[in-house]
């Protein structure tokens, strides 16, 4: 791989350049809210866990959006970009508990709430910094002066207004319900912070003996032998014909000596284990449904540090797995145990967090009325919100349709405290303390609670009049799809509730971003890659090219860092073009004019012509986040037709407005680049500052009008037929045998005589070629033939000279060959059912380029 890190005065090295151009930027304050009063669009930043360094997912969070807001800028909007970080209550009282642990062997509780509260602040305050220097090493256009933290007074105060209001529209309550529960860190978390991992596990099958003396046992598999203490019922599938005659009886406890009826439910899986379940309600949710659904009895064995408590006789009080072992011999001992599967793979839930086996727990906790907050969304009727890709509707619509009221109180001492006031049996929810002996809740509220307020807090009114999308509180979110239901969703919900608006009309999902064989980036597989080094290494505008120019909607992206060498060419390469253009301005003076203003030349037309068609495509497919297609076209603009084409045409023509036409061209290519590539567009601006009169920064130009370009009268095929000369003349003069005076002929019997001055004006200065005579009788070394021209002949020397008629022959023959194997292909239908399609499409474009060679050649 090349080494990027040069300080050659020439060389495209934007280590040099990007930082400064940031400081520039920010120091003239070009993000804020300028032009007040013109239509505006906005964009709310998904907002990073103030828990320590960004990463490669939260980059490419924020090279999308950035080019949405810059180019919206250069089209005239008042682009707002809300930026926010996370307090991130688990997360980051998680990891402080871990570092005051490995520094003082302390738990929080050890030095009090004051002091580790104070710890947090610390930490906050030293990683937002952080955090803020990451994104100014990105380049994102956020508007600093609106950013907010999840703990600021004005969030806080709307977090406990918002919990108040529901509680006391009744849709916040408290109740015994079963949560997940991590054991090291004591408290309730979201679904979202467990992950599931397949373990390999014991499967202990466990002799149940019946009440009555008539049958012996029903055998029971189960993972966690531990739970039979919280047993109160067996359930079988009343289609189970091995158990049909057991429905309704009962079975003892093989631990307490309890009785156990049978029922039967058509949830419980035939397959797994030997067919019969015993249900555990107050310790897996499944369980908890049949609890609730046959009014079982809710038996709680746990204590809140996953030890076994007073419910379980002799065992309580130890280790979850010490009880574990000591049951399963127990069991063995009394002849109850009747096997071990010790090759059982279970799918556990882990906490992410604390990385300890989640438990299921019934526990008195806050909920939000989620299901009551969906039905609003699904019975809300002004105007549409906007999927991309269209698939995520319907896991969206799923979601809503599916939701469960949520458990919204954390046992935590970092975050929103509940404003929940208790004294004796009493109860009440404001915001300040009742009185004299009244106790606030202990707990705080989940962080997506707080999170999910983000659109609201950013609301401002006169910011939302003036965008096209006035029924929405801001106008785009991009963001991963692992997060729809956690955090989209529920600002749904919030937004529509509160504001009776949707929080955004547009949201682009994006995938995960995973290591070049294809897995998931983690820290346990050490295969995570930090943002800043590529960009130390490459510069943010090669990482942010190859980000995007990789990006589907919806999908997953291989980050492979070779391919960014790719990406760093084409900078490289618009680096190196403004360098020629620096050379061929030659420190003169030139006027900066509209396109429409400028005396353009038919090669001037041809650029302005290629030029137009991206405009369109880039303003079609933005539209539909398409940004594949859209950088793809870029390279293929700026390599082909601007460099190879448009610039190489350039150095064999003169014309009096040559220089002066080359730069405002060049300047509206520049501000069109600007949102993909931000850093070198700004950087070759500031360049020509010099030679021509332009504004402060790129960033306060005006997008290029596709009006302006309309008009123009095209010349496209005699410059296409140019460029296929030239291209053929360069190879014939780089024959190291060629000399000046050499002979070559251009024969095209369609030639016009204008096409042909035209084609003398560009290329006769440096080529001796002449037309072609039909009846002319010469000997020639070789022939080129062009399918989208017709053929040039050319004679070195004396050596191996032939006929036009001999090399007519052998061409004709070679096309003749080529053409006849395509068409035999595609007359078998053998090969039309078998092979691919794309393979099909290929050689059927043989087949028709071969002809088309057949007829030229036919002179």
């Amino acid at each position: 791989m090349k080494d990027k890190k040069t300080k050659e005065k020439n060389i495209y090295n934007p280590i040099k350049f990007e930082e400064k151009i940031y400081y520039f930027w920010r120091k003239n304050n070009f993000f804020s809210n300028k032009n007040i009063g013109k239509k505006t669009f906005s964009i709310i930043l998904p907002p990073p866990n103030i828990t320590g360094d960004l990463h490669l997912g939260h980059a490419w969070d924020l090279y999308f959006p950035d080019l949405l807001i810059r180019y919206k800028k250069l089209k005239g909007y008042n682009a707002i970009w809300y930026p926010g970080t996370d307090h991130a209550g688990i997360a980051t009282q998680a990891k402080i508990e871990k570092l005051i642990y490995d520094e003082k062997k302390q738990n929080r509780f050890e030095i009090g709430k004051e002091k580790f509260l104070q710890e947090i602040w610390n930490w906050k305050n030293k990683y937002e910094k952080n955090i803020f220097n990451q994104w100014y090493k990105i380049g994102v256009c956020l508007n600093f002066d609106k950013y907010k933290f999840t703990l600021d007074k004005d969030m806080n105060d709307l977090v406990i207004e918002t919990f108040i209001k529901y509680y006391k529209k009744g849709l916040i309550y408290k109740d015994q319900k079963i949560i997940n529960w991590d054991t090291k860190l004591q408290t309730a978390i979201s679904d979202i912070e467990v992950e599931r991992k397949d373990t390999k596990s014991n499967l202990y099958y466990i002799r149940y003996p019946f009440f009555s003396k008539e049958e012996k046992y029903l055998i029971i598999a189960t993972t966690r032998p531990e739970t039979i203490f919280g047993d109160t019922a067996v359930f079988v599938n009343p289609n189970d014909k091995r158990y049909q005659k057991f429905i309704g009886k009962y079975l003892i406890n093989p631990l307490t000596r309890e009785k156990l009826k049978i029922y039967a439910d058509n949830y419980i899986d035939i397959n797994f284990g030997t067919g019969v379940m015993k249900a555990t309600p107050a310790h897996d949710f499944n369980d908890y449904d049949l609890g609730k659904k046959y009014n079982l009895d809710f038996i709680n064995i746990l204590n809140k540090d996953g030890s076994l408590n007073q419910n379980c006789l002799n065992y309580s009080n130890l280790d979850l797995y010490e009880a574990r072992e000591k049951i399963v011999k127990n069991l063995n001992k009394n002849n109850l145990l009747e096997k071990i599967d010790q090759n059982y793979i279970n799918n556990i839930s882990y906490s992410q967090r604390s990385n300890s086996i989640i438990e299921p727990l019934v526990s008195n906790q806050w909920f939000l009325k989620s299901s009551i907050l969906a039905k609003n969304i699904l019975n809300f009727k002004k105007d549409n919100i906007y999927f991309y890709p269209e698939r995520f509707l319907k896991d969206y619509q799923k979601a809503i349709s599916n939701m469960q009221d949520w458990c919204i109180s954390r046992q935590l001492w970092w975050g929103h405290q509940i404003p929940a006031w208790y004294f004796k049996d009493k109860i009440k929810v404001q915001k300040n303390s009742p009185g004299k002996n009244w106790i606030q809740d202990n707990d705080v509220l989940d962080t997506w609670f707080s999170s999910s307020l983000l659109p609201i807090i950013f609301k401002n009114e006169q910011i939302i009049s003036n965008s096209e999308n006035n029924n929405y509180l801001s106008d785009t979110l991009f963001t991963g799809r692992d997060i729809l239901f956690f955090w989209v969703t529920r600002m749904i919900f919030q937004s529509i509730e509160i504001e009776d608006k949707y929080p955004f009309k547009n949201i682009i999902i994006h995938g995960l971003i995973r290591d070049k064989n294809g897995k998931k980036m983690s820290k346990s597989l050490n295969n995570g890659i930090n943002p800043i080094d590529i960009i130390n290494k490459w510069g943010s505008d090669s990482l942010r090219f190859s980000l995007l120019a990789n990006s589907t909607p919806g999908n997953d992206i291989n980050f492979n860092e070779e391919k960014i060498n790719f990406s760093w060419d084409i900078n490289n390469k618009l680096f190196n073009i403004n360098n020629l253009l620096l050379i061929l301005i030659n420190q003169k003076k030139i006027s900066r004019k509209n396109i429409m203003d400028l005396n353009i030349s038919s090669l001037d037309n041809y650029i302005l012509d290629k030029f137009k068609k991206l405009l369109i495509l880039i303003e079609n497919n933005l539209e539909k986040y398409n940004l594949t297609i859209i950088f793809n076209s870029i390279y293929k603009f700026l390599i082909e037709d601007f460099s190879s084409n448009y610039l190489e045409l350039l150095k064999e023509v003169n014309y009096e407005d040559k220089i002066e036409n080359l730069v405002n061209i060049y300047l509206e290519i520049l501000i069109c680049l600007h949102p993909f590539i931000p850093f070198i567009t700004e950087h070759i601006y500031q360049s020509l500052k010099k030679y021509i009169n332009i504004k402060e920064s790129i960033l306060l130009e005006n997008y290029p009008n596709l009006n302006d370009i309309n008009n123009l009268e095209i010349e496209f095929d005699i410059i296409e037929k140019i460029l296929i000369i030239l291209k053929i003349l360069r190879k014939i003069k780089s024959n190291q045998n060629y000399k000046k005076n050499d002979e070559i002929f251009i024969f095209n019997k369609n030639l016009k005589e204008q096409e042909k001055i035209k084609i003398f004006e560009f290329l006769g200065k440096k080529y001796n070629f002449k037309f072609l005579d039909e009846n002319l009788k010469l000997k020639f070394n070789d022939i080129y033939i062009s399918n989208n021209f017709g053929a040039i002949f050319y004679k070195f020397n004396n050596n191996n000279l032939k006929t036009i008629d001999n090399l007519k022959l052998k061409a004709r023959n070679y096309f003749k060959f080529e053409y006849e194997r395509a068409n035999k292909l595609l007359l078998n239908k053998g090969f039309l059912q078998k092979a691919k399609k794309e393979l099909i499409v290929t050689e059927t474009i043989k087949r028709e380029k071969y002809k088309k060679l057949l007829s030229l050649i036919d002179i």
